[in-house]
């Protein structure tokens, strides 16, 4: 809780590590990349918290230790990655932490409230005041909370605290969210060297990262919906920005047009050292997204553009609109009549 100042008064020796923003970005995607091998649905959380679905690889893996083992092999020694597995979230969450570097914990359904219970309520994703509320009750521990009735934790923390309550139980419904299109993406990457100052440079670089990465052959007659660009500094500092595409294309010039400008309006954390393109979403179908009123005003300012030029071109109007004249009577040629449709 110190500031920089005062812990170097105290302690003088005292070694300061910054944080490299993008060294946890690419260990990140180490772990979400290990998973990927084992199964398709996998969910990156937050920096080095990963979920998979295992459910479905029993062909694949027939004993769960084959499973632990590839897993644990396919990430870097160097990360000490701890790996939980169960049959609900929270409860591999907790497994994880509990593990050893390099290590595996399988929990059963039913001895999920017996290892939750010894553990802090910190674990819980609750928000920094409710967790204190709670040590200010003297419920420091899983089991504690889990004892508690749900109705009172509900009317005191709300949802979440409802949630919270049945992850404690080891029955955590949060459902898995996985990544989108995970396998249907192209990378390419650019090592700057000496780093880049300029941003007409970096302009030119990204442009053709993203001729290099449509000439791929996963990238021939398929469709774009998502890009991503990842920019490192030469001091390890990340800029990353992401642009989803209304309409999936696969034109060089509108996605150069749709991400020129996050680029032009960018703050970079300093000299590039490093750039990386992302095309996602890759499809072979194109769609249209239209708006709920929208696309019918659009509709009507094409139709009264294509009527004026008519008029002009044959000095009427060649199309009628049908407008109501006695639509309670009885004969159906006095219900209606045809006028002409002048904008």
């Amino acid at each position: 809780g110190m500031t920089l100042r005062e812990a170097v008064a105290y302690c003088p020796a005292l070694t300061v590590l910054e944080q490299r923003p993008a060294r946890v970005a690419r260990a990140a995607d180490t772990l979400v990349e290990a998973l990927l091998s084992v199964s398709p649905l996998v969910e990156a959380a937050a920096a080095g918290e990963v979920y998979a679905e295992l459910r479905g690889t029993e062909g694949l893996y027939p004993e769960r230790r084959m499973l632990e083992q590839a897993v644990l092999e396919a990430v870097p020694d160097v990360l000490g990655v701890r790996l939980g597995i169960a049959d609900h979230r929270f409860t591999a969450y907790a497994a994880a932490r509990c593990a050893e570097p390099g290590r595996a914990i399988h929990v059963h359904a039913d001895r999920a409230a017996a290892l939750l219970a010894e553990l802090p309520v910190d674990w819980l994703s609750l928000d920094t005041e409710s967790l204190a509320r709670l040590r200010l009750l003297g419920i420091e521990t899983l089991g504690a909370f889990a004892r508690l009735p749900r109705h009172a934790v509900e009317a005191q923390f709300g949802v979440a605290g409802g949630r919270a309550w049945l992850a404690a139980r080891g029955e955590d419904p949060t459902p898995l969210r996985p990544r989108p299109f995970a396998r249907r993406r192209i990378v390419e990457r650019s090592q700057a060297e000496p780093p880049l100052v300029s941003r007409e440079s970096t302009l030119r670089t990204v442009e053709q990262l993203l001729g290099r990465a449509l000439r791929q052959p996963p990238a021939r007659n398929r469709f774009v919906r998502v890009v991503r660009i990842r920019v490192t500094s030469d001091d390890d500092r990340l800029w990353e920005r992401t642009q989803t595409m209304k309409e999936p294309t696969g034109d060089r010039e509108r996605l150069w047009t749709s991400i020129r400008p996050l680029l032009e309006h960018a703050d970079f954390p300093g000299p590039i050292a490093a750039l990386e393109l992302e095309l996602g979403g890759l499809t072979a179908e194109s769609g249209r997204q239209v708006g709920l009123f929208v696309e019918y005003a659009r509709r009507r300012e094409q139709l009264d553009e294509m009527v004026r030029h008519l008029k002009l071109r044959y000095g009427q109007s060649p199309l009628a609109r049908v407008v109501e004249v006695e639509p309670w009577s009885r004969i159906p040629e006095r219900r209606f009549a045809l006028m002409d449709y002048d904008p």
